[in-house]
């Protein structure tokens, strides 16, 4: 599905629900005689003083709160969009709306691309002596998902080991996300490096879309950045644009990585690098918890 078809599903969806609130509105006006005789004298003291008789707004407010009354009765709640950005437009700020971002997305594939999990049911003790360190971050990563867009941060770079909780962190941050309404796409490194090289070499009509689910989406998780082959005139130019453009735009990006800064650095230069750790906009962080995966 693409975003303009999103956009025309969610306004399909508003006005079916909006067509059945009024054909139950015209057989309530019918079968209830009480409804019709409130209905009636409203809609005409309404006319009458557009047309600029002397009708009171006390009595204007008296009729209305009566026929409010009525209609909470009759359980007659007339539908209320979905999305509050775009009130189910689709579209918000001249852009495609978040929501049709997420239809889109998901008509797109079974799930995010990454476990999701539930910063509420994480289990801080299998993380040992290291227990508090990570409460402390998986806290304040929430809260940059909570927060957004207000959050300044804008950019999350977990580095660590293997097995030390960063994917897992990571499915947490979408899972937050994806509860608030908005949009996830979640790939691993070697995922994304594919898709610039299919953007690179690809000349048709729909090549735009091929990196639009990373620079629309709300959070973007690119997971175990640094194992992907480094691909010439692909891999770190893409993988600029895509981080450049959404740091631009004000959206979420969460990196996870076995690399340290040095290292990053040393693999994709110097304009990547200061885009991943940009102090105003960006949260990194390196675990060093062992691999947990070797407890079980």
């Amino acid at each position: 599905m693409t975003y303009a078809e999103a956009v025309r599903r969610i306004v399909a969806d508003y006005n079916r629900r909006k067509s059945e609130f009024e054909q139950r509105e015209r057989e309530l006006l019918e079968r209830d005689a009480q409804f019709f005789a409130s209905e009636t004298e409203l809609r005409d003291s309404v006319l009458r003083k557009i047309k600029g008789e002397k009708i009171s707004d006390a009595q204007l407010a008296e009729m209305t709160e009566k026929n409010k009354a009525i209609r909470a009765r009759l359980q007659l709640i007339p539908p209320l969009p979905r999305c509050k950005k775009c009130n189910d437009t689709g579209r918000a700020h001249g852009k495609f709306c978040d929501c049709a971002v997420a239809l889109a997305l998901r008509s797109q594939a079974d799930d995010v691309g990454i476990a999701l999990h539930d910063f509420t049911a994480v289990d801080y003790t299998v993380y040992g002596s290291a227990a508090e360190q990570y409460k402390k971050l998986f806290g304040q990563v929430e809260k940059i998902c909570s927060l957004y867009p207000a959050a300044k941060k804008r950019c999350m770079v977990i580095g660590g080991g293997t097995g030390n909780g960063k994917t897992y962190l990571a499915g947490c941050a979408a899972h937050k996300i994806l509860q608030r309404g908005m949009s996830v796409t979640a790939l691993t490194a070697f995922a994304a490096n594919n898709r610039f090289l299919k953007y690179h070499t690809c000349f048709d009509d729909g090549k735009a879309a091929m990196l639009d689910a990373l620079l629309d989406c709300t959070l973007l998780v690119l997971d175990d950045l640094g194992t992907e082959s480094i691909l010439k005139n692909v891999t770190v130019e893409y993988l600029y644009q895509v981080i450049n453009e959404r740091n631009a735009s004000g959206k979420l990006t969460l990196i996870t990585t076995n690399l340290t800064p040095d290292k990053l650095l040393n693999r994709y230069g110097e304009r990547i690098y200061s885009r991943l750790f940009d102090k105003s906009l960006s949260f990194a962080v390196y675990l060093t918890a062992p691999d947990l995966r070797k407890a079980f």
